[in-house]
């Protein structure tokens, strides 16, 4: 709308003039927000934006030259952490939900009572799940997605191990081939499954070769075969 683009328009400027940009969002903007729609309009401005996940408010900057994000950790992390479900995908580039593509999100455990499976959501194409605690079952969850819940083989799957940390990385492949590009590089917990075409919103293939979110994300995995 008219409100959406004067954003725009007061970020473009500030940008030409030189300064930081801060876009400040209360609540998850990438939750049934316009998160993703603003990361790629200011790509189409020319800038990559650091996205800051905090408490309540997630933090855009906007900037040609960006702080590092040590110095912004120093100012923003204080407050309680959101949970890895929605903190997690963000880090890792992909956005929960997104315009057109996903219009609802599930939160799903790997493992149920007593160590049993828990029961699996039916397939929904405009649908993103995220699972928590589930990548050492890894294999078994896409085989009962893919069997029991009617998930198609080619559905995007990303697993975003160690969030946050020095190390992390982000490892894309589909309901297919996920489990053997996991176990060929090692994956392990702590690590955040998401599942869903969300998954392939915000990445590029330069993601998997250059700094993202301004953390060097080193190791960053993506395989479509």
């Amino acid at each position: 709308g008219a409100a959406q683009k004067e954003i725009y328009e007061w970020c473009l400027e500030g940008l030409r003039e030189g300064r930081h940009v801060v876009r400040l969002k209360i609540g998850d903007p990438f939750v049934f927000g316009r998160g993703g729609e603003e990361v790629l309009e200011f790509r189409d401005f020319g800038v990559e934006p650091a996205v800051i996940p905090v408490s309540f408010q997630t933090l855009f900057f906007y900037s040609v030259t960006i702080p590092p994000l040590a110095d912004l950790e120093k100012k923003c992390m204080k407050t309680q952490g959101v949970s890895a479900a929605f903190s997690a995908p963000l880090l890792g580039s992909i956005p929960v939900t997104h315009r057109g593509v996903s219009n609802q999100v599930v939160m799903c455990t790997g493992y149920g009572r007593d160590n049993t499976s828990p029961d699996l959501i039916q397939y929904q194409k405009e649908q993103t799940v995220v699972f928590l605690m589930a990548v050492g079952r890894l294999r078994t969850l896409c085989d009962n997605l893919h069997r029991k819940a009617n998930f198609p083989v080619d559905t995007p799957v990303a697993i975003v191990e160690r969030a946050g940390c020095p190390d992390q990385r982000t490892v894309v492949g589909t309901m297919e081939s996920i489990a053997d590009i996991a176990e060929a590089n090692n994956v392990r917990p702590p690590s955040t499954i998401v599942v869903g075409e969300v998954v392939n919103v915000l990445l590029t293939e330069d993601d998997f070769a250059r700094e993202v979110d301004s953390a060097t994300q080193e190791g960053l995995i993506r395989t479509d075969a």
